[in-house]
């Protein structure tokens, strides 16, 4: 840093200012001494201070008759340069002064961090005229008890300091600004020529410190590579209004300089992690996306011509993801768009400016492009189930066992007489089922949709691909397509028994053929030709079972009584026969309950 020439010492100065003390008196030995002259005095107080517009504030001046403050430089060791100064001359009246300007005219050297003094001078020649020059004997420094009343200070520049950065979410954050005074960090684009240009946004800052200050671009777009410029204003005048150039704020200076820095935008940047996979309820799951700003991620079908992303249309809703690392993303896909196995489509990262919030990439406008994108190659569902030829119990089928790679379903289908199902037609309530393998899957049937015994029947899964929990395959919208298929064929639970004789109050079922075990319960005649009170029961085993023994215990039972076989289900499956205070209720087929009559003979 270039300094001005020492012209003086401080001894010298202190001899300087001394020497205007006296300069009237004459040597001579006249007795007749004129009273001596009250000297000037005053007292001084400024501190250390960020300067603005390359001026310095003094809290307090204190005289006793009217005089100069004034601003000298430093020499290289500290002390200060006179008689020059480097400020405009500030005439004082007498009395206390407060909150004080004294402008620096001689800034050509400088620097932030610079030592400069300010000092107090008499006004004692040309009254209202400053005239110190170390010579003449006008305007010298005031003392007080044999010192000079003067104050070191350091000047510091106000300043900004900011980084190259992503223009997020039409934000850029400025990380510090040194203001001396309140004023506005004005961002300005380049004008062409790699110099301040059109303001795109600005926001007030205060005196003192600041940190990260954020500033609105408002609706222009980057790309990385431009050049910003955030560049200091002072806030004159006072009226929380930014007016530049037409009302005042006009920019900071400091020395020679305005207080402005450039910073370059950099490019939006993204990465996708996603893996092929099965669709399910309109969703897929990218695994990882990381972002630089704030941006979307959207899905993009495949063009006409099978070699890239068809655009700007897409087939999922927008979801907006925050700067970062985002893990296991969920998106979905347009329940109107149906996929298949094999099928590509493409992942995609966009930028999120204009509206904020808004997803608004066109192609043409400018917003939210495209940052990078993925392909994804769709999946077919996997699954397979255990099923077996059944008797069925309470209109319900039973799976032993559905294993899945996905959220799935299983139906049943009718056959159609040609050896394959009936379809898009179900004839059974559907079932959901989660990924992983799943046992004793229970089927039931819709009402409207009877049973016949021996009948062939479809167990098929299909894949849970449109709306979460709702069944959706109806043969042309693409939805909750089939996975596999298989028949089995069923019988109706039944009882079957002969007219006899009953021996030892023991009677004789020819056969039972259950679903489920349960019992076999024999109800006597209520006197209508219908079922009546129990007599007796017995256990049976799911299956076939033949020539099973009842007891009638203490019944009493003739020849030509008609008794009524009737088969029921064990449950609960606590071995008690509980019906009809505890479970154990009778066995139906579609709507008919499995009970048949003999008589005794």
């Amino acid at each position: 840093m270039r300094r001005t020439k020492r012209l003086f010492n401080h001894s010298s100065l202190l001899f300087l200012a001394g020497a205007f003390l006296f300069a009237g008196c004459g040597d001579d030995d006249t007795t007749d001494m004129e009273p001596e002259e009250q000297m000037p005095s005053g007292m001084l107080t400024v501190s250390s201070q960020t300067i603005s517009q390359n001026t310095i504030r003094v809290s307090n001046v204190n005289f006793d008759s009217k005089g100069w403050v004034v601003v000298h430089a430093s020499n290289e060791d500290g002390t200060p340069v006179v008689p020059g100064i480097i400020s405009e001359p500030l005439l004082v009246e007498a009395g206390s002064q407060n909150d004080l300007e004294l402008t620096l005219t001689e800034v050509d050297d400088l620097m932030d961090g610079d030592k400069l003094w300010v000092m107090l001078h008499t006004d004692d020649g040309i009254e209202g005229t400053y005239e110190f020059d170390g010579a003449n004997g006008f305007d010298g420094p005031i003392l007080s008890d044999g010192n000079i009343v003067m104050t070191d200070i350091t000047v510091s520049a106000p300043g900004i300091t900011a980084s190259n950065q992503v223009v997020n979410e039409n934000w850029v954050t400025i990380g510090e600004v040194k203001a001396a005074v309140d004023g506005w960090l004005v961002i300005h684009a380049d004008n062409g020529s790699g110099a301040p240009g059109p303001v795109l946004g600005q926001t007030m800052v205060s005196a003192g410190m600041n940190s990260d200050v954020a500033i609105d671009l408002g609706d222009a777009v980057f790309a990385g590579g431009e050049m910003l410029f955030p560049m200091l204003h002072i806030e004159s005048p006072a009226d929380g209004m930014y007016g530049f150039p037409e009302n005042g704020d006009d920019p900071e200076v400091f020395a020679n300089d305005v207080v402005v820095i450039g910073i370059e935008t950099l490019a939006p940047t993204g990465s996708i992690s996603a893996v092929g996979q099965v669709v399910q309820g309109n969703m897929i799951t990218a695994s990882e996306l990381t972002l630089n700003a704030t941006g979307w991620v959207v899905v993009h079908a495949s063009n006409a011509t099978k070699d890239g992303p068809e655009v700007p249309g897409i087939i999922s809703t927008p979801v907006q993801l925050p700067a970062g690392t985002n893990s296991d993303v969920a998106i979905e896909l347009n329940s109107d768009f149906a996929l298949s196995a094999g099928d590509v489509i493409y992942i995609m990262l966009h930028t999120e400016n204009g509206v904020i919030g808004e997803y608004e990439f066109d192609g043409a406008n400018g917003f939210d492009g495209p940052i990078t994108t993925a392909p994804m190659t769709l999946e077919a569902p996997s699954g397979s189930f255990m099923a077996s030829n059944q008797v069925v119990s309470q209109n319900t089928l039973m799976v032993e066992s559905i294993t899945v790679g996905q959220p799935s379903w299983v139906v049943v289908h009718r056959d159609n007489g040609a050896g394959s199902f009936v379809a898009p037609g179900i004839i059974s309530n559907p079932v959901a089922i989660d990924a992983g393998t799943t046992e004793n899957v229970a089927i039931t049937f819709k009402d409207d949709e009877p049973l016949s015994d021996g009948e062939t029947l479809w167990i098929m899964l299909h894949n849970e691909s449109g709306t979460i929990g709702a069944y959706e395959f109806d043969g042309a919208n693409g939805f909750d397509l089939p996975i596999t298929f298989s028949s089995i064929d069923i019988e109706a639970p039944s009882v079957m028994v002969s007219d006899q004789i009953v021996m030892n109050n023991m009677v004789t079922i020819d056969e039972v053929k259950a679903g489920v075990d349960g019992w076999i319960v024999i109800h006597e005649d209520n006197g209508n030709g219908a079922p009546g009170p129990v007599l007796g029961q017995t256990f049976v085993n799911a299956g076939s079972t033949s020539d099973v023994m009842v007891d009638l215990g203490s019944a009493t039972v003739a020849a030509g009584d008609k008794l009524f076989p009737m088969l029921h289900i064990e449950s609960p499956a606590d071995g008690e026969y509980g019906f009809p205070d505890n479970g154990d209720g009778p066995e139906v087929f579609n709507s008919d309950v499995v009970v048949v009559s003999f008589t005794a003979l």
